[in-house]
């Protein structure tokens, strides 16, 4: 009975495993700015299951949040510079195999969306119109491309630039992970991870 149980869980967590490196994640951010304010959100879900949300908050969030580690007393650690040499040598031997990783990982990646929409206004109508027309220009070339999407819409009326940016992704983790467990395998990367782990 126990040897049933022992094995119906390994199969579930050979299942689940399985399914984390084969079934895409989906990776998703919207931002947006207008005047100062800056907002937004990013998300990464899997099989609409939804693994990671936050939001972004503004300049004015960001300052509370470090007045507040301020006020606890809290103390940034400080990173040794004497390392510097070391981990750029680490770095140079462990390239060949690092290289791999992130040709798998941009092979691995695949755009659904790529959107960006501007709001321009400049101080003189004629620089708002010439730097409208460059963007349309380049608008014109990027918006051949599947999937992406860019435009721009000149203010004459008054100084901004507002505009809104939405990405979506997937993404495989299978190839990726074999490319790490294979770098991982070499000394000069695993000596490398070690050196940048430490405090």
């Amino acid at each position: 009975m126990v040897y049933i149980i022992v094995t119906t869980i390994l199969l579930i967590l050979a299942v689940v495993i399985i399914g984390l490196l084969v079934v895409p994640f989906k990776i998703s951010m919207h931002l947006s700015n207008k005047g100062s304010l800056i907002q937004g959100d990013i998300q990464i879900t899997w099989m609409r299951i939804r693994f990671f949300h936050r939001k972004i908050p503004s300049e004015k969030e960001k300052e509370e949040i470090k007045e507040e580690k301020k006020k606890k007393g809290k103390k940034e650690k400080k990173f040794d510079f004497k390392r510097i040499p070391k981990i750029i040598h680490l770095l140079m031997e462990s390239w060949p195999y690092l290289t791999r990783i992130l040709n798998e990982f941009f092979k691995s990646l695949s755009v659904e969306k790529f959107s960006i929409d501007f709001i321009i206004g400049l101080s003189s109508p004629v620089d708002t119109a010439v730097i409208s027309g460059y963007i349309w220009s380049l608008a014109s070339i990027v918006n051949i491309i599947p999937n992406a999407h860019l435009s721009v819409t000149p203010d004459f009326q008054k100084v901004r630039i507002d505009g809104s940016i939405i990405l979506k992704l997937k993404f495989k983790l299978f190839w990726v992970v074999v490319a790490f467990i294979k770098a991982f395998t070499k000394k000069p990367v695993r000596m490398l991870l070690g050196e940048i782990r430490r405090n």
